[in-house]
């Protein structure tokens, strides 16, 4: 990360979507269309540092897969939900699914794929907006 936006941006932690160069493409493209506009992290995985836990009003840079800064968020709102009871509009807030249904599967392969996934494990759900586009991006393979 360049100093410039750290200057501009004090305090600003990184993170990424996805677990894999593809999936980090797709959601970032979501967010840059609109579409995209919460996210969610594992308390479990915030627990042993693997992320940072989002606040209030801080602004973040989302990187590309391979850390190359890609976007500008401020986190708007929070909230901590197990995932068996993540209400239908937050789901769709995520932007990448048109149902409950759509979400809970993919969320559930994802956190499979991690080795974490419990029908009631906590996640915090974030509710962000795009302050600024950096423009790198990543490359579908």
């Amino acid at each position: 990360m360049t100093s410039d936006l750290l200057a501009r941006y004090p305090g600003a932690q990184t993170y990424r979507f996805g677990d894999s160069a593809k999936l980090s493409a797709e959601l970032l493209a979501l967010v840059r269309a609109g579409p995209k506009r919460a996210t969610c992290a594992a308390m479990v995985d915030v627990l042993s540092g693997e992320e940072t836990l989002p606040q209030i009003g801080r602004y973040d840079i989302a990187t590309t897969f391979d850390g190359r800064p890609a976007l500008v968020t401020r986190t708007m709102e929070l909230r901590l939900v197990r995932f068996c009871d993540m209400p239908e509009d937050m789901a769709l807030a995520e932007g990448e699914n048109d149902t409950l249904e759509g979400w809970r599967a993919g969320h559930e392969g994802y956190y499979r794929r991690l080795g974490i996934f419990d029908p009631e494990m906590e996640l915090i759900w974030e509710r962000f907006e795009v302050v600024e586009d950096l423009g790198a991006v990543d490359e579908l393979d």
